[in-house]
């Protein structure tokens, strides 16, 4: 009887292993924060809004073990609106529904991955934006629409539907990244091509405290007859970490062919105040040409936007983050920046809790 425990227990053992090739995290960000904003020429409203220190979220991830180096891999996340009666993914309330859902390989040769990607461009800004996919991320306000390059400004920006990418191996600290999306799909139509279809490439180099990274982005349309207009960006940014500082810098162009020329650029510094406490600082300038984008009123042809942010987060443990910090945004004429922009001067201040899992 005992021998018969034993051999179902090495079985029971075995098969957990086999199991285990193949599992499943689940993971996420829950963050709350309450803010006060004031817009000239309109009231100062107070909100208690989702995601201030970072996109609130859920995901599921997974690894199967293929055998000889080769691995498959998928991720689902969604986003969440704690501030709302919403469900998980609920894009009625402004959010952005699926943050990224790919399934893919990965092994000796890179990884490749398709579905709907978060782009090269977006984790260029994460990685040297020291602000990047906060509420008040200075570079973020800055941006124009027609930026195809940061962490949710442009057409394409931070995520791409219908999209490939592949990543190379790190070779001497250099990593590689291709991303290729198809924003509309071919409609098939008399044999015509109506795909806009975005290219992204970027190279990035890392090295102990130092890491710099440029990258390159392109939207055309496949059938130029309909008007639309080829987007071209490219992006340069790096940061070193100090110890007793990190500082970060970028600085991008976007072209809209035969329209305008837009430019930013942002520099920020985290300084370590405490073992639990980080001030950060971080400033961001802009210039804008040509058309607000959402009314036919020609403007200036060099028109500035300004931004800055000071903030402050405390470690309450390994995943929970206390954060407070105020945003100012200034601009030479009521230029609009981006659909949901009042077009004017604006103050912001926000304070809230941070929690991984």
């Amino acid at each position: 009887m005992q021998k018969k425990l034993i051999a179902l227990a090495v079985a029971g053992l075995a098969s957990a292993g086999a199991f285990a090739q193949s599992n499943v995290t689940v993971y996420g960000v829950a963050d709350m924060y309450v803010g006060s904003f004031k817009t000239d020429g309109l009231e100062r409203s107070t909100k208690v809004e989702s995601g201030g220190l970072a996109g609130s979220r859920i995901g599921f991830k997974g690894v199967e073990d293929l055998g000889n180096g080769l691995k498959a891999l998928f991720t689902a996340e969604y986003a969440l609106t704690l501030d709302n009666n919403s469900g998980i993914g609920d894009a009625s309330v402004g959010s952005t529904q699926a943050r990224q859902q790919f399934v893919g390989l990965t092994g000796g040769f890179g990884t490749a991955v398709a579905g709907r990607l978060q782009t090269t461009a977006y984790d260029w800004q994460v990685k040297n934006d020291v602000l990047a996919g906060t509420a008040i991320d200075p570079l973020n306000a800055v941006q124009n629409k027609s930026f195809l390059i940061g962490s949710g400004s442009g057409a394409l920006a931070a995520r791409a539907s219908n999209a490939v990418a592949y990543i190379s191996p790190s070779f001497g600290g250099v990593t590689v990244a291709l991303n290729r999306a198809y924003l509309t799909e071919e409609n098939g139509v008399s044999g015509a091509k109506d795909n806009d279809i975005a290219n992204l490439i970027s190279v990035s180099y890392e090295n102990g405290p130092a890491n710099v990274g440029l990258v390159w982005a392109q939207d055309r349309s496949e059938n130029p007859i309909d008007g639309s207009a080829k987007v071209t960006d490219w992006a340069l940014g790096g940061g070193y970490d100090f110890g007793v500082a990190k500082l970060k810098a970028t600085y991008q162009q976007s072209k809209v062919e035969n329209a305008e020329t837009n430019r930013a650029w942002s520099l920020g510094v985290g300084v370590p105040v405490s073992a639990a406490g980080t001030v950060i600082a971080s400033y961001a300038q802009g210039k804008l040409k040509v058309n607000d984008y959402t009314a036919p009123v020609a403007l200036d042809d060099q028109n500035k936007i300004k931004s800055w942010t000071l903030a402050y987060t405390h470690a309450l443990s390994k995943r929970t983050t206390a954060y407070a910090g105020y945003n100012q945004v200034s601009r030479d004429d009521a230029i609009a920046v981006k659909d949901t922009d009042a077009g004017a001067d604006s103050k912001a201040f926000v304070a809230g809790i941070n929690h991984k899992f």
